[in-house]
C-alpha cells in the first residue's frame, strides 16, 4: 500500500465519487419504487413528471461520477504499478535470477496482473461498498429498527461471512492451479527439449500422456473456479430473495406503502454487494503476492564484485520462480583459467541452469540455449552493430568456413522464420569468434549441425583457452580436463575422463550409451 502514497488524493476522490455514485444508483431504484406506490393514489401528472425527471437526472449524474471515479482510480493504480515495475526491475539487476527465463516472465506478469486486480477489483469496490452500506444503515434508522437490523445483517453477510468462507475455497483452487501449472510447464519443457532422449528411452508417449492429464486437470481446476462463481451468485440470489420476503412481512402492517420502494432498494443494494464477494474472497491470496512484489521492489540491488581469475560456485541452490522443486541443489564447481570443463546429463537435469549461474560470475563469450538475432544485416548481427571490429573480407571468410557462403555481409535477415536452427547456431558461433573472449561457455554447441560442421565447431572450441560446455554430444568428451555429470540438479560425478571411465559410474554409462546409439 505504500506505493499509493503519491496518489492519495486520487484514491480518496475515486472512493468518494464511487460512494456517491452508488448511493445515487440506489436512489434511482428507490424513486422508481416510490413512483409505483404513488401511482395508487393517482397523483397529479406534474408529480410523476418531476420524479421521472429526477430519475433521469440521477442517471446522468451517476454515469458522470462513475466515469470520473474510474478515471481517477485507474490513473492512480497504473501509475503505482508503473513505478513498482521500475523499482522491481532495478532491484533484480544484480541478483541471481534469470530475467530472460520464460517462466520468470510469465509468473511476474501474473503477479502484476494480480496487483492491478488487487486495487481495481478488490480494494476500491470493497471500500466503496462498505462505506455505502454504513450510510444505508444510518438512513435505515430513520425508518425503523427492523430495517437497521436487516441492512446490518446483509452487510455483514455479503462483505464478511461469504468472502471469508469462499476465500478458503479460492486458496485451495489457486494453490492447486499453481502446482498443476508448474508441473505441466516442466513436463512440456522436458518433452520439447528432451524429446530425443525420451524417444530413445521409449518414454515419449508416457510424458505426452502425462502432459495431457495435467492439462485436463488444469481445465477441471478452472471449472471449479467457475463453479465457485456460480455458487456466489446462487447464494446471493437466495439471500436477496429471503431479505425481500422479510421486508414484505415486516412492513405489510405499518409501511405497506413503502414496500415497492424497499424491494427495489434491496435489489439495487445487492447489485452493488454481489460483485464484491468474489474479489473480496481473493483478498488474502492476492495480498501475499502483492506483498512479495512490494518487498522485492523495496530492495535495492548492489553491483557485482569484480570477477576473480578463477570461476567458482560453492554450495549453490536455485529454484525458478513458482518452481515445484530446486533446479540446482547444493552444487559446487571451480573452473580455473586455462581449463576445459564439460557438463553432461539428461534433459531437464539442470545443465542449462548451471550454465546460467556461471555466466553471471564472469565476462565471457556465451552461446545460450536460445539465440538472439535482429532484423538487420549479417554484418550488424555478427558484430553487434559495429561493437566488434572486423573487416568484410574476414566475415566472408568465416561464413565460407562454416558453409554460410550463401550469405553476404550486407544481406538483411529477420529474427524469425528466415534462419534455420543450424544457420542460427553457426552465425552465433562466428559472432563468438569475432568477439574473441578468452573464456567460452556454450550450451549444446554442436546441435543441429552435420558431421563435418560438428568437427569444425569442436576443434574451434578446443582451441580456446578456457571452455565450459554443456552437451549431449559426447564425441569429444575425452578432450576435456574435467567432466561433471549432473542429475536432478546435483553433480553426482566429477573428475578427469580416465578416472571416471575406470570408476564405471554415470559418466561411463552415458559414454557407453552414446557410442551404442552411434
Amino acid at each position: 500500500m505504500e506505493y499509493l502514497k503519491n496518489e492519495k488524493k486520487h484514491v480518496f476522490y475515486s472512493i468518494l465519487l464511487g460512494v456517491i455514485g452508488s448511493l445515487i444508483g440506489i436512489s434511482i431504484f428507490g424513486l422508481s419504487g416510490y413512483m409505483i406506490s404513488l401511482s395508487y393514489f393517482e397523483p397529479p401528472i406534474f408529480v410523476i413528471l418531476l420524479i421521472i425527471s429526477m430519475i433521469k437526472l440521477f442517471g446522468m449524474t451517476k454515469g458522470g461520477l462513475k466515469y470520473l471515479e474510474r478515471l481517477l482510480s485507474h490513473n492512480s493504480t497504473f501509475k503505482l504499478i508503473s513505478r513498482m515495475r521500475t523499482r522491481y526491475f532495478e532491484s533484480t539487476l544484480f541478483d541471481d535470477r534469470d530475467r530472460h527465463n520464460v517462466r520468470f516472465i510469465q509468473t511476474l506478469s501474473r503477479h502484476f496482473e494480480d496487483i492491478e486486480n488487487y486495487y481495481i477489483t478488490i480494494i476500491y469496490p470493497y471500500v466503496v461498498a462498505l462505506l455505502m452500506s454504513i450510510v444505508l444503515i444510518l438512513l435505515s434508522a430513520l425508518l425503523n429498527t427492523a430495517m437497521v437490523v436487516i441492512t446490518l445483517f446483509v452487510t455483514l453477510l455479503m462483505l464478511g461471512v461469504l468472502p471469508f468462507v469462499f476465500s478458503r475455497w479460492d486458496d485451495k483452487i489457486d494453490a492447486e492451479y499453481d502446482r498443476l501449472d508448474t508441473s505441466a510447464f516442466l513436463k512440456t519443457y522436458q518433452f520439447i527439449h528432451g524429446y530425443t532422449d525420451l524417444f530413445i528411452d521409449g518414454k515419449n508417449k508416457d510424458v505426452k500422456e502425462s502432459i495431457d492429464n495435467k492439462l485436463k486437470s488444469i481445465s477441471r481446476n478452472k471449472n471449479r473456479g467457475s463453479f465457485k462463481d456460480s455458487m456466489i451468485d446462487f447464494l446471493s440470489g437466495m439471500v436477496q430473495l429471503a431479505i425481500i420476503t422479510a421486508v414484505i412481512i415486516l412492513m405489510q402492517d405499518d409501511h405497506i406503502f413503502l414496500i415497492p420502494m424497499l424491494i427495489l432498494l434491496v435489489i439495487s443494494f445487492f447489485e452493488v454487494l454481489t460483485p464484491v464477494v468474489d474479489p473480496a474472497s481473493q483478498y488474502s491470496n492476492t495480498k501475499q503476492k502483492v506483498g512479495h512484489i512490494e518487498s522485492e521492489a523495496s530492495n535495492t540491488g548492489s553491483e557485482p564484485e569484480e570477477s576473480e581469475p578463477d570461476l567458482t560456485l560453492k554450495n549453490v541452490s536455485y529454484k525458478y520462480p513458482a518452481g515445484a522443486y530446486e533446479a540446482l541443489s547444493d552444487v559446487s564447481i571451480t573452473v580455473a583459467d586455462g581449463q576445459k570443463h564439460a557438463i553432461i546429463g539428461s534433459s531437464g537435469s539442470g545443465k542449462t541452469t548451471l550454465l546460467n549461474r556461471l555466466i553471471e560470475k564472469k565476462d565471457m563469450g556465451v552461446m545460450p540455449q536460445y539465440l538472439d538475432f535482429y532484423n538487420a544485416s549479417i554484418r550488424d548481427n555478427l558484430t553487434m552493430f559495429g561493437h566488434f571490429k572486423i573487416s568484410d573480407e574476414a566475415i566472408k571468410s568465416l561464413l565460407a568456413e562454416f558453409e554460410l557462403e550463401h550469405f553476404a555481409p550486407d544481406d538483411f535477415v529477420y529474427y524469425t522464420g528466415q534462419l534455420s536452427g543450424g544457420e542460427q547456431k553457426r552465425l552465433h558461433f562466428i559472432r563468438m569468434i569475432i568477439e574473441d573472449e578468452d573464456w567460452w561457455i556454450l550450451d549444446e554447441p554442436s546441435a543441429k549441425l552435420n558431421k563435418e560442421l560438428q568437427e569444425k565447431v569442436w576443434q574451434s572450441i578446443l582451441d580456446r583457452q578456457t571452455v565450459i560446455v554443456s552437451t549431449h554430444d559426447l564425441s569429444y568428451i575425452h578432450e576435456f580436463e574435467r567432466i561433471h555429470f549432473i542429475e536432478n540438479g546435483r553433480i553426482i560425478e566429477s573428475g578427469a575422463y580416465e578416472d571416471l571411465m575406470e570408476r564405471r559410474g554415470a559418466v561411463h554409462e552415458a559414454v557407453k550409451r552414446f557410442r551404442d546409439y552411434l
